[in-house]
This record gives structure tokens, C-alpha cells and sequence, in this order.
């Protein structure tokens, strides 16, 4: 009886963990979506690039936030006893998580820019040559 209550709580046990790492796949661990969820075109350079200008926003705001955070910490760690040197560390690896995210958006941006830059020249130079073989 007590083999089968426990072959029971590990099936569902492991079946809960399985529907919580699913539905957690679709958000980035930052809660923001990816821009193929948000109903943005592949070829839609333009939108693609205000896209990651915006999480990059949204994520230096989030930045700040842990920067002011880590400044109360260093203020005031008496106030936190032994956690407070957690919660620094875990502030830290916060702050340097959200740099190089926002490095990597504002890199994505840049990117995304210039593919619609290059697609615009191309949609000139393709206009321009349908004219210029109808004249």
C-alpha cells in the first residue's frame, strides 16, 4: 500500500513540475515576452527594433530599481542582519543579469535597424528600377 501512495505522489509530483516548466517556457525569466509571441513579423525590421528598444527600457528601469536597492543594502546592512549579505549578492548578480540583457536588446535594436535601413534601400532601388525600365 505504501509503494503504490508513493509511485502515486511521484507521478503527480512529476507531472505538475512538467506543466510548470511548459507554461514557463513561453515568458523569458525576466517575465518579458519574445517578440514572435507578441504577434511581431520577422520581416518587420522597424517593429522588431522598437521592440527590444522597449524591453531594454523596461529593463533599465528594472535596473535602477536594483541599484537603489543594493545602495539601501550597503546603507543599511545592520538592518538585515546575516541575510543582508545574501540579498547583496543576489542584488549584484541582479544588477549585472540586467546589464547584459540590456546590452543584448539595445544590440538586437541596432541589428533590427539596419535590416530595415537595407530593406527600405532595397525597395528604392527596386522602385526606381521600375521606372526607369517603363520610361
Amino acid at each position: 500500500m505504501k509503494k503504490i501512495s508513493l509511485l502515486v505522489m511521484m507521478t503527480i509530483g512529476i507531472s505538475s513540475a512538467y506543466a510548470q516548466i511548459s507554461s514557463a517556457e513561453s515568458v523569458q525569466a525576466d517575465g518579458f515576452y519574445h517578440a514572435d509571441q507578441n504577434g511581431i513579423e520577422q520581416s518587420d525590421h522597424d517593429a522588431l527594433a522598437r521592440y527590444y528598444e522597449n524591453i531594454a527600457k523596461a529593463m533599465q528601469e528594472k535596473l535602477l530599481e536594483e541599484k537603489k536597492l543594493l545602495q539601501k543594502y550597503d546603507n543599511h546592512s545592520y538592518y538585515y542582519g546575516r541575510k543582508g549579505q545574501e540579498l547583496q549578492f543576489h542584488t549584484v548578480a541582479n544588477i549585472r543579469h540586467y546589464e547584459k540583457s540590456i546590452k543584448e536588446n539595445l544590440k538586437e535594436a541596432a541589428i533590427h535597424q539596419k535590416m530595415a535601413k537595407d530593406a527600405m534601400e532595397r525597395h528604392d532601388a527596386d522602385v526606381d528600377g521600375q521606372f526607369a525600365v517603363h520610361k
